[in-house]
C-alpha cells in the first residue's frame, strides 16, 4: 500500500497529465494494491479512474452490466480521497439505504478498517488524513411535497464539497444534477494541490436526460429545451460486460450472450441508442414520422406563449397540463377544429403564473372550452369564471349523478384519453406543428408504476405538453373527424369572412 505523500503524487501526476517515462504515453492508474488485494483495471475503468483533467467537470461511465463501473467509481473515490488529504466528497444515490446494500459494499472491500471511520447516524465517513465522505439520499430532493423539496433543497446548499460521485445516475432527475454542481467550490489550502472539483457517476444505458447531456453534448433550460452546449466540460465512458470477462463467471456471460438482440446491446455491450432504449412507445413510430414531417417555428412568441396559427373563424379547445413548477413544467395547448396546434405555452410556472397564461390564449382564441387536468392543482381556483370541461361524476352513496369541473385523470380515463388520440392519429387528424410535442410522443412509454397510471415519459423525459396535447383532443367526437377528412378530400377553396 502507498504511503500518504505517495498517493498525492499520483494525485500530481493525473493532475498534471504527465507522461508515463516507461511508455510515452499519458500517466494512468491501471492497478492498486489495495487492502491486501492487487487489483488489475481494464481500458475503460483506467480511464474513468484516472481522468483528474480539470476542465473536465463531468464523467459518467454509462455500461452494461458487469463491466465494472461501480468498483471503478469507488476506487476513484479513494483514490481522490487519498490524493487530496483535507478534501470533502459527497456520495449519493436516489436511496441511501442503497448506498449501504451495494456501494459501501464495494468500499469495505478495497479500504483497510483502519483507516476510516464510519458514522452511521450522521451519514459520515471520516479518514485519518482529514477527508471526508458525505452519504445521502437524493430522493428528498425530487420527490415528496414542496416542503419537504425545500427543505432537501437548502440542506444541499449548505454543502461544499469539492467532488461528489453518483451511482445508479438514471436514478437522479437533471434539477438534482443541477444543484449539486453548485456546491462544489471547495478549495485546497494554499500550497496544497487543488481539489479536482469534478462529479463523477455511473450509469446503466437508459433513456433520460443523460443521454442528451452526454451524448449529445447539449444543455436543457428552465422550460425543458435542449441546446448545443458552449463548452464541452464533460466526458463520456463507454464500456461493455466483455471488458470485464475475465473477473466474471462464463455461464453468467453466456447465459446474457444467449438472449435477444435489444438485451445483449443495451446490457451486454452497453449500447447508448436512443433505438434500442424507447421500448413500449406507447405512440407508433409511423405517426411520429409523418408528423414530423409537418412541423415549423412559431410565427411569434407572444406572453411567453408560442403562437402558431392566428385566430380564425374557427372552434378551439385548451388542453393544460398544470404543475407547481418546482419539478415539472406547466403546458397548454390550444388546437383548432381542423385539428391543428394553434398555440402552447409550456413554463415552470405558479399556479397564478399558468392561470395569467391560459387567460390570455382564452381570449385570443375566442374563448374556447378549456379541458384541464384537476388531479392535484388548485389551477380551477384561478380560472373557474372561464368556459370549463365539465365530467359526469356518480356519487355511490347518494346514488345521484352530478358535473364536476375539468379532467381527473386515474388508469381509466388515462387510458381513454390515449386510446382516443391514437384513433384521431389513425385518421391523420392531428396536425402537431410544435416538435417539442412529437419529441415528448417519441419518449412516453407504457408503465406499470402505480404514479403514472398505465402510461407516462421515460425516466428524465417529461410528458407534460402531450398530456396537455391529448386533453385539447379530448371533445373531437368521430363525427368531427369524419368532416375533417371530407374537407381534406375537397379542393382548396378561397375562404372569405365577413366582419362586422
Amino acid at each position: 500500500m502507498a504511503e500518504s505523500n505517495e498517493w498525492v503524487e499520483i494525485g500530481r501526476s493525473l493532475v498534471e497529465k504527465r507522461i508515463n517515462p516507461d511508455t510515452g504515453e499519458r500517466f494512468k492508474v491501471r492497478e492498486l494494491e489495495l487492502n491486501g488485494r492487487r487489483y488489475v483495471f481494464n481500458e475503460k475503468q483506467s480511464e474513468f479512474i484516472s481522468d483528474l483533467d480539470t476542465s473536465h467537470k463531468f464523467i459518467l461511465f454509462s455500461g452494461g452490466r458487469g463491466c465494472g463501473k461501480s468498483l471503478a467509481l469507488v476506487v476513484k473515490m479513494y483514490l481522490i480521497c487519498k490524493c487530496f488529504p483535507g478534501i470533502r466528497v459527497l456520495l449519493g444515490r436516489k436511496h441511501i439505504s442503497d448506498i449501504e446494500k451495494t456501494t459501501l459494499n464495494d468500499f469495505r472491500k478495497i479500504v483497510p478498517a483502519k483507516e476510516y471511520e464510519y458514522r452511521v447516524k450522521d451519514g459520515l465517513i471520516n479518514f485519518s488524513n482529514g477527508s471526508q465522505i458525505v452519504l445521502m439520499g437524493l430522493d428528498s430532493m425530487q420527490s415528496g411535497d414542496v416542503a419537504e423539496m425545500k427543505k432537501a433543497e437548502q440542506k444541499t446548499k449548505s454543502l461544499n464539497i469539492g467532488a461528489y460521485f453518483l451511482d445508479q445516475l438514471e436514478e437522479i432527475e437533471y434539477d438534482v444534477f443541477q444543484k449539486l454542481n453548485d456546491t462544489m467550490r471547495m478549495k485546497a489550502p494554499p500550497g496544497e494541490l487543488d481539489y479536482p472539483r469534478q462529479g463523477n457517476m455511473t450509469t446503466n444505458p437508459a433513456n433520460f436526460w443523460a443521454y442528451h447531456y452526454f451524448k449529445e453534448d447539449k444543455w436543457m433550460d428552465e422550460d425543458g429545451n435542449w441546446f448545443p452546449k458552449k463548452v464541452k466540460d464533460s466526458v463520456l465512458i463507454e464500456g461493455s460486460m466483455l471488458d470485464n470477462r475475465e473477473n466474471l463467471p462464463e455461464d453468467f456471460v453466456q447465459d446474457r450472450m444467449n438472449r435477444d438482440d435489444s438485451y445483449v446491446r443495451r446490457f451486454v455491450y452497453g449500447v447508448w441508442d436512443m433505438s434500442i432504449l424507447v421500448r413500449g412507445t406507447v405512440f407508433a413510430k409511423e405517426y411520429i414520422a409523418r408528423l414530423k414531417k409537418e412541423t415549423r417555428k412559431p410565427i411569434e412568441i407572444k406572453e411567453g406563449c408560442e403562437i402558431y396559427e392566428q385566430p380564425r373563424n374557427l372552434m378551439y379547445q385548451i388542453g393544460v397540463d398544470p404543475s407547481e413548477g418546482i419539478v415539472d413544467p406547466s403546458a397548454v395547448v390550444v388546437s383548432s377544429e381542423n385539428g391543428s396546434i394553434v398555440a402552447t405555452y409550456t413554463g415552470m410556472s405558479t399556479i397564478p403564473e399558468l392561470a395569467d397564461k391560459i387567460k390570455f390564449l382564452y381570449y385570443h382564441y375566442n374563448k374556447p372550452l378549456i379541458i384541464p387536468e384537476v388531479n392535484k392543482s388548485s389551477l380551477l381556483e384561478h380560472i373557474k369564471d372561464l368556459k370549463i370541461y365539465r365530467r359526469r361524476h356518480f356519487d355511490y352513496k347518494t346514488k345521484k349523478e352530478s358535473e364536476r369541473l375539468g379532467f381527473v385523470t386515474s388508469w381509466t380515463t388515462k387510458q381513454a384519453l390515449i386510446t382516443h388520440f391514437q384513433e384521431l392519429l389513425r385518421n391523420n387528424v392531428p396536425r402537431i406543428l410544435n416538435l417539442k410535442i412529437i419529441n415528448e410522443m417519441e419518449s412516453f412509454v407504457w408503465s406499470d408504476e402505480a404514479s403514472r397510471m398505465g402510461a407516462g415519459a421515460s425516466r428524465g423525459f417529461h410528458d407534460d405538453l402531450i398530456i396537455a396535447t391529448m386533453l385539447s383532443y379530448w371533445e373531437f367526437n368521430p363525427k368531427r373527424v369524419e368532416e375533417i377528412l371530407v374537407a381534406r378530400s375537397q379542393p382548396v377553396r378561397e375562404r372569405r369572412f365577413q366582419y362586422k
